[in-house]
């Protein structure tokens, strides 16, 4: 049980509604750019709650920098015989926050069994949680709102009571390989929300409200080849390839924001390597490091302090703001066929940990506090 509901079931502290109530808000004329005021009039409307999950997939279909993302936005259940990238989507609206914390918890947990069993036949690498409220979509980068990212958090990942910020948690995603053994998959988790427009988080802009955004590129490449789509080996070139593509592709809404995530270059001393890039997009330099990526955040951490309470708008390119902190040493070799060892961080990636069918809904990877250094040596 998470720490919100134990209190607010002894009464100490205001009710989830009552602490989302408490957020500082941004104006009601707020410009969040001409694609997510365009999603809000159906999303704040009375429109009924599948047409409003058409509304957010649309966008995260077009706007969404994370091309992971996109494929998403655009599957269909059921696509077996495409590189569709299927993410179950759990709906929560005001309503669900209003029946307090306990609710939205227990919904959240049915939800991510029932994505569990999906993955489990390889039907749904990813997972998505929404919470559809103009009080979130209005919430100004705070102090209170890491606080509330938190509590949210504590609801969903109830085994790593209590959630901390600046810390990385990954989910397990079960998937039954050809031969019947059932095994366990680290997915990276991420949180996105409206407010996030035009600050150092703007990559993590999302029409609203607030959204927990989970996807396993190993897990993703391993179903593929198990539904006959691609060999294994072809499913890691497409997901390296786009998870290439996906670092630079930020800075989408807002003509003054550049990407917030960008290549680094390779240096002389640097192994040459193949880059199996066929055609580069324009962001990706020729000479781009295929190992290594810098962002103005660390892209695997659940709740970023620094980029979740500075509300100052950015503009322009990291250059053109040299007092925030660069993330230069975040990981791409892990899109690998290599098999890690258990001890290593890469360790569930791409090839899954065989586990007992009474452990498909356990997640046993543990949570890492991020470090703004090299992980590895070569």
């Amino acid at each position: 049980m998470s720490a919100i509901m134990t209190q607010t079931m002894a009464g100490s502290v205001a009710s989830l509604s009552q602490l989302i109530d408490e957020l500082p808000q941004l104006p009601g004329d707020t410009d969040f750019g001409a694609d997510i005021n365009a999603a809000h009039q159906i999303l704040f409307s009375d429109a009924p709650e599948s047409d409003k999950r058409k509304a957010l997939l649309k966008w995260t279909g077009r706007w969404q920098p994370c091309l992971f993302g996109r494929l998403a936005s655009h599957a269909e259940k059921g696509m077996a015989a495409s590189k569709g990238l299927y993410a179950h989507l759990c709906w929560l609206d005001e309503e669900d926050i209003s029946r307090g914390a306990e609710h939205v918890s227990s919904k959240i947990q049915r939800g991510r069994r029932e994505w569990k069993d999906l993955a489990e036949r390889g039907e749904a690498s990813g997972f998505l949680i929404m919470f559809n409220s103009r009080r979130l979509a209005y919430a100004a980068p705070s102090k209170e709102l890491v606080q509330l990212c938190i509590e949210l958090s504590n609801l969903y990942l109830i085994e790593h009571v209590p959630i901390q910020a600046d810390v990385i948690y990954t989910e397990a995603v079960p998937l039954r390989n050809a031969e019947g053994q059932l095994q366990l998959f680290k997915a990276g988790c991420n949180i996105f929300y409206t407010g996030a427009h035009r600050t150092r988080n703007h990559d993590r802009r999302l029409p609203g409200g607030l959204m927990f955004s989970m996807n396993s590129p190993g897990h993703y490449a391993q179903s593929l080849a198990l539904r006959g789509v691609s060999t294994f080996d072809d499913a890691l070139e497409f997901v390296r390839d786009t998870a290439f593509r996906s670092i630079g592709n930020g800075g989408l809404g807002a003509a003054e924001v550049e990407s917030q995530s960008w290549h680094n270059k390779r240096i002389d001393s640097d192994p040459a390597g193949v880059c199996p890039v066929r055609k580069l997009p324009s962001y990706v330099p020729e000479n781009f490091d295929p190992t290594r990526y810098s962002a103005l955040y660390h892209t695997d951490v659940l709740v970023p302090t620094d980029a979740t309470y500075d509300g100052r708008l950015v503009q322009g390119s990291y250059e053109d703001n040299d007092e925030l902190e660069i993330w230069s040493h975040l990981i791409l070799d892990y899109i690998t066929d290599k098999v890690f060892p258990p001890d290593h961080l890469n360790y569930g990636l791409f090839h899954g940990q065989p586990i007992d069918e009474c452990n498909k809904y356990h997640n046993p990877w543990p949570a890492r506090k991020a470090s703004n250094t090299e992980l590895f040596e070569y």
